[in-house]
């Protein structure tokens, strides 16, 4: 982390309407736009961290816990002095830290996270940074959702206890009736702030469900461009089927250049939740970019060993230099 040199790429601004040189320390928060995953628990990031409702999303860098053990480890004054000058705050040039949110929602599109859940805009303040991929930044919260209709569960009163859910973050909810999200698509209001839920929304499922019981036979088979619920010990998401071959399912999930596989047969239809359910697995197929996928604990040791190089580094610099 120490002495690591970034570069960062001017956004697209002109393709997305934005024309911001410079981006400071922000008290108005402005607006941008991200994905979120929706569970039983609620909403969470891509990563698994979950948002509270009427409370602010502060993001945390997710290198403290392991900065906190190196200073504990420490043996000396100048290793903990070392370890004690990495903290800093969040979002920084130097780290990957931050809370992560597309330009709008073409941008969000453009770059495939639409389609891992449910979607709206955001409101960012505090620190923030700008990158080819969006923004970074220090606190955020909803200013509405979209939910795809096809992520609500089948039944209607376990679809309430979801949206429920939802609305305890005080922001409008809106029913996107296509499969795929597009900018300047119908979104038809489901909840309303300060007046509840809408009846044109409601309708709108009630009528769906109706439709889907008189035009659909009871068997379902599982097809490429399908959404499948995959379940984990972080909340798991959304994932999209891709390439089915033999017996396995090959499906994206918050990377769309990693591919998971699955075989067919754990993946199950819910008629109670009208979609694919599976639980999450431990083992990737061949990444797009023909890489296979390092483990976290390897990525671990790899940050841990670099970080104690560096440290041993610096110290035996400052011995010589004493000298």
């Amino acid at each position: 982390m120490a002495g690591r040199t970034v570069h960062f790429e001017p956004l697209p601004h002109a393709r997305y309407g934005l024309n911001f040189s410079n981006v400071p320390t922000y008290v108005e928060p402005f607006t941008a736009y991200r994905a979120w995953n929706w569970t039983e628990e609620g909403i969470t990031s891509l990563n698994g961290v979950l948002w509270t409702p009427k409370v602010a999303f502060e993001a945390k860098c997710h290198y403290t816990d392991d900065l906190r053990s190196m200073q504990a480890a420490s043996m000396t004054p100048e290793a903990k002095a070392f370890w004690d000058k990495q903290a800093h705050h969040v979002p920084e040039p130097s780290c990957t830290c931050g809370m992560y949110a597309g330009i709008n929602m073409k941008h969000v599109i453009d770059i495939g996270y639409i389609q891992r859940g449910i979607h709206g805009e955001v409101s960012l303040w505090g620190r923030l940074y700008r990158h080819t991929l969006g923004w970074r930044a220090q606190f955020a919260y909803p200013k509405f959702f979209v939910v795809p209709a096809n992520v609500i569960p089948f039944r209607m009163d376990e679809a309430k206890q979801r949206l429920d859910m939802l609305t305890e973050f005080g922001v409008n909810i809106y029913l996107q009736p296509e499969k795929e999200a597009q900018v300047g698509q119908e979104k038809i209001p489901l909840w309303i702030s300060d007046y509840g839920y809408s009846q044109q929304g409601l309708s709108w499922l009630v009528e769906k469900r109706k439709s889907w019981y008189a035009e659909h036979p009871k068997t379902h088979t599982l097809a490429v461009g399908d959404r499948a619920a995959v379940f984990g010990a972080d909340g798991g998401g959304i994932g999209i089927v891709k390439e089915i071959s033999n017996v396995d399912m090959h499906h994206a999930m918050f990377n769309p250049n990693v591919i998971y596989r699955k075989p067919v047969k754990d993946v199950k239809w819910n008629d109670r939740n009208w979609r694919w359910e599976t639980q999450r697995t431990r083992f990737y197929a061949q990444a797009r970019a023909g890489r296979r996928p390092m483990p976290f604990v390897i990525i671990l040791l790899v940050l841990v060993y670099k970080l104690g190089y560096r440290a041993g580094d610096v110290l035996d610099r400052r011995k010589h230099a004493d000298q």
